[in-house]
C-alpha cells in the first residue's frame, strides 16, 4: 500500500491540472548534454486521451524535476533511445536501466497507436504493468512493439537531436561511452482538435461486404489513432461494433452476415477526438455456416464422410473445401466444390489415418459470403458413408422431424446383419443396435423417445459399406 500512495497522489494532482485545461496535450522540452557539453534540445507532447496514467506520471515527475540529470542510458541505432532511470544520475553504470524498488509502477495502457519514428513509450520489464519513470523514443518504425507497450507521446520537433543521441559511440550493452544527461521542462499545451476523416472504401451503399474487407479513410494530419463505429441504426443510438486503428485502414472481422450497417470514423490526436466523419452504409455478405460433422478435432472419421453444416439465412449455395493444410493452398486442396445447394456433401476417397482441415463458404447467388471457422479431423480406416452403395439403400426415412418413433425402409441385395447408429451433431454415438434384415426390402421402427430435441444423424453400416442421413427430433 505504501508503494501505491505516491502514484495515486501524483495522478490526483495532474487530474486537477487537466481539469482546468480540458484534455489538451501537455508539451515538454528535453535539453540534453553530453559529457557536460550542450548537445541539443527536442520537444515532445503527450497523449492524455490515449494513455492518461502514463501521461499523469510523466507530468508529475517533471514537476518534481525528477528527470533532471538522468541519462539516456541506452542507444540502439535503427531502434530506440531510452532513459529516465534515477540510477543514472550518480549510480554505477552497471545499475543504469534497473530502476529502484521504491518507484511507483504504472498499469499498462496498450492501444492501437503505431510505433513509428518519433513515438514515445513506457519502458518496462516482462511484467506489462511494471513501467515507471523510464521511457523510450523510436528513431525508426518499430511496429513489432505495437500492442505490447504503452505509447503515450511523440517528438514534435528536434528529431535530429534524437538522431544524434542514438548515433553516440556505445559499449557492448548499448550504453553511451559518454553520459548524455537530460533536463525536462514543461512548456505548455497543444489544444488542437483534429479534422474528421473522409471515408473512402467500401463505397457508400456497397453490398456483399466480407469480414476480410479493408475499410479505409483519409489520413488526418496529427492523428495517431482512429476509432471506427458500426451500427445498424443510422442515428448510432446503439454502437454495435467499435474498433481502433493506428492507421487509416482496418479489417473488421466481427461483422454479422446479411446485415445493413452504418459506419463512421473519428480521428484522435492524443488529446482531442474529432467529430465523426460523414456516415456511409453497406450490406454485409451472407454469414458463415456453423460446421457440424466431422466435429472439430474428431478422430476415426470414415474415409468417405458426409460433411454437414448449418443452413445460413439468405444463402443460396455453399462451397466445401477440404485440405491437408490449414492455409487451404491450391496445392493442398483435395476438395473445392462450389454451388452446393444442400447443407451436406459426401467426399469420397480420403486417405485413412490422415489429418484434414475443412471449411464452408456461403454465397447469395454470385455474391460470395463469409468463410466458416476451420475444423480439423483425422480419418480412421472405415470406408465411411457410401450414398451410392450397390448393396443397400435407404428408401424412406420418416417422419422427419420425428418425435417418438423413426421409421426406415431399406432395400438390400443381400439380407445380412445391419448395424444402426444414431449420433448427435458432435459425432457422439447416442444409440446403437443390430438388425437382421428379413427381406430384400424391409421396414424398421426405431424408438427415439429418449432423445432430446435437436439434430441427429442415422448411420447404417454392414460389411459392404455405410450410409448416413440427417433427421430432427421435435
Amino acid at each position: 500500500m505504501k508503494k501505491l500512495f505516491p502514484l495515486i497522489l501524483l495522478i490526483s494532482l495532474f487530474a486537477l491540472r487537466t481539469q482546468a485545461q480540458g484534455i489538451d496535450k501537455p508539451q515538454f522540452q528535453i535539453e540534453t548534454h553530453r559529457a557536460g557539453n550542450y548537445l541539443g534540445t527536442f520537444n515532445i507532447e503527450l497523449f492524455p486521451l490515449i494513455a492518461p496514467l502514463a501521461t499523469h506520471n510523466f507530468d508529475s515527475l517533471v514537476t518534481e524535476q525528477f528527470y533532471d540529470s538522468t541519462a539516456f542510458h541506452r542507444v540502439v541505432p535503427g531502434f530506440v533511445i531510452q532513459g529516465g532511470d534515477p540510477n543514472s544520475i550518480s549510480g554505477p553504470i552497471s545499475t543504469w536501466g534497473q530502476g529502484q524498488p521504491w518507484q511507483p509502477t504504472v498499469p499498462a495502457e496498450f492501444s492501437a497507436v503505431r510505433h513509428v519514428r518519433g513515438i514515445l513509450g513506457a519502458a518496462r520489464d516482462s511484467d506489462p504493468n511494471s513501467a515507471n519513470s523510464q521511457f523510450y523514443i523510436c528513431v525508426a518504425n518499430a511496429t513489432f512493439l505495437d500492442g505490447n507497450y504503452t505509447v503515450y507521446g511523440k517528438v514534435i520537433s528536434g528529431m535530429e537531436v534524437v538522431d544524434t543521441i542514438v548515433a553516440s559511440p556505445r559499449d557492448a550493452n548499448d550504453v553511451p561511452l559518454q553520459k548524455i544527461d537530460m533536463f525536462v521542462t514543461y512548456t505548455g499545451v497543444n489544444d488542437s482538435v483534429p479534422d474528421p476523416p473522409a471515408l473512402t472504401s467500401p463505397a457508400d451503399g456497397s453490398s456483399g461486404i466480407l469480414n476480410t474487407q479493408f475499410f479505409t479513410w483519409t489520413a488526418v494530419p496529427g492523428a495517431v489513432l482512429y476509432t471506427m463505429e458500426f451500427s445498424t441504426d443510422p442515428t448510432f443510438s446503439v454502437i454495435d461494433i467499435t474498433a481502433n486503428s493506428g492507421t487509416n485502414s482496418l479489417i473488421v472481422t466481427s461483422l454479422g452476415g446479411s446485415t445493413l450497417y452504418y459506419w463512421r470514423v473519428k480521428a484522435n490526436n492524443g488529446g482531442h477526438e474529432s467529430v465523426p466523419s460523414p456516415v456511409f452504409s453497406f450490406t454485409s455478405a451472407t454469414a458463415a455456416a456453423t460446421l457440424i460433422y466431422p466435429a472439430d478435432t474428431s478422430t476415426g472419421i470414415p474415409v468417405n464422410p458426409v460433411f454437414q453444416w448449418s443452413a445460413v439465412p439468405n444463402a443460396t449455395s455453399y462451397t466445401l473445401q477440404v485440405s491437408t493444410s490449414s492455409t487451404f493452398t491450391t496445392a493442398s486442396m483435395i476438395y473445392n466444390t462450389a454451388g452446393i445447394t444442400d447443407t451436406s456433401m459426401q467426399v469420397n476417397g480420403l486417405n485413412s489415418n490422415s489429418l484434414y482441415y475443412w471449411r464452408i463458404r456461403s454465397a447469395d447467388g454470385s455474391q460470395q459470403g463469409f468463410y466458416s471457422t476451420k475444423f480439423t479431423f483425422t480419418t480412421g480406416t472405415s470406408s465411411g458413408v457410401n450414398e451410392l452403395s450397390n448393396d443397400f439403400n435407404l428408401l424412406r426415412l420418416y417422419p422427419n422431424p420425428a418425435s417418438a418413433t423413426l421409421n426406415l425402409e431399406i432395400s438390400a441385395s443381400q439380407t445380412e446383419p445391419m448395424q444402426l447408429l444414431i449420433s448427435d451433431v458432435t459425432g457422439k454415438i447416442v444409440a446403437s443396435s443390430e438388425w437382421e434384415m428379413p427381406h430384400a426390402i424391409s421396414n424398421k421402427n426405431i424408438d427415439i423417445s429418449n432423445l432430446e430435441a435437436g439434430m441427429y444423424f442415422l448411420i447404417l453400416q454392414n460389411r459392404s459399406g455405410s450410409l448416413q442421413r440427417r433427421f430432427t427430433v421435435e
